[in-house]
């Protein structure tokens, strides 16, 4: 991959203990100030082999995972599914290496979220149809209200994942306003161990894809503000579930994908009210782009809600199968 020098590099076998890990340390570098894990260090600790599978992309892969990173950017694939990291990959002396926070809190959690997740509940899950009343939300060009689509799924969930045996309640059963801070109260009430958020984006009449948000890191960008400003350093009730919102963002993105072969736009950060105020692991799902009238047809059609329904719920299945591997 060629090197570069730089002015001030410190290699050493540093010890990098992501929180609640179950496994032994990680050799990490540190250039200017900065900790790294490098790829090359990652791979043995998964057991993976790594190899260069493009000019931009270099791959991990064992029997049971397959990360890819592309370098010089955020964007990073675990089993699949599109995961933005915090920074960009960047190259390090001779190798290419993730900052520690994206290790410890962005891969960590995503390819063992079993690892971090002991302490975690898994009776009750708070699904959380978003807008309602006088706030609408997006309109389809058909004019259907992205308020009624997002009910509309909730209730298709619901029916899902109680079929499972699991305790589900929505945070509005009709259509009513309801504020953002009261949808926190209200999983708060009902004792909620996940909460989801259910929404339909708009951007014009060509974007695409399915997107899941999880709560911004302190002290670094939402995904979409990455470089403006400063980021905030603020850590909100919702940051106390910084590795379960992971798992779960990550979860529920690899199997929204695998039901409905949407364009994967990925688990990104944000600092969503409702991500801030949760009361325990959290995440808002955008199911696609009610603007964009493929999408449209997609969303209104009911295989496209079954589809919908079905990758939501199959991933908040799996997250709280993590819980119970992580218990044993």
């Amino acid at each position: 991959m060629g090197t570069r020098k730089l002015t001030a590099l410190a290699l050493g076998a540093t010890l990098l203990l992501a929180a609640g890990s179950a496994l032994s340390d990680i050799r990490t570098i540190s250039s200017r100030g900065e900790v790294y894990v490098p790829l090359n260090n990652i791979a043995p600790y998964y057991g993976m082999q790594i190899s260069q599978t493009g000019k931009d992309r270099i791959q991990l892969k064992n029997k049971w995972h397959t990360l890819e990173f592309e370098t010089d950017s955020r964007r990073c694939w675990i089993n699949g599914a599109l995961v933005w990291l915090n920074n960009p990959v960047r190259k390090i002396g001779w190798q290419w290496a993730l900052k520690d926070p994206d290790f410890a809190k962005t891969v960590e959690p995503s390819v063992r979220p079993y690892a971090f997740l002991k302490n975690a509940g898994s009776r009750v899950v708070v699904l959380d149809p978003g807008h309602g009343g006088s706030d609408t939300g997006a309109t389809s060009p058909r004019k259907i209200h992205e308020k009624l689509l997002t009910k509309n799924i909730a209730n298709r969930v619901r029916n899902l994942l109680q079929a499972r045996g699991i305790t589900v309640y929505l945070t509005r059963e009709d259509d009513r306003n309801l504020s953002l801070t009261e949808r926190g109260k209200i999983a708060a009430r009902r004792n909620a161990d996940v909460f989801v958020s259910l929404h339909a984006d708009s951007a014009g009449t060509t974007a695409e894809g399915a997107g899941t948000f999880i709560l911004a890191l302190p002290q670094h960008y939402s995904t979409h503000s990455y470089g403006k400003g400063t980021p905030s350093a603020t850590s909100h009730p919702g940051n106390k579930f910084d590795l379960a919102n992971q798992a779960l963002g990550t979860r529920i993105q690899q199997y929204l994908v695998k039901s409905t072969s949407q364009n994967d736009r990925g688990v990104k950060r944000a600092r969503f009210q409702v991500l801030r105020e949760a009361p325990c692991p959290a995440a808002l799902v955008e199911m696609a782009f009610i603007t964009n009238p493929k999408e449209e047809r997609f969303v209104l059609s009911k295989s496209g809600q079954d589809k919908i329904a079905r990758g939501i719920a199959d991933g908040i299945a799996a997250y709280l199968h993590d819980i119970s591997r992580a218990k044993k």
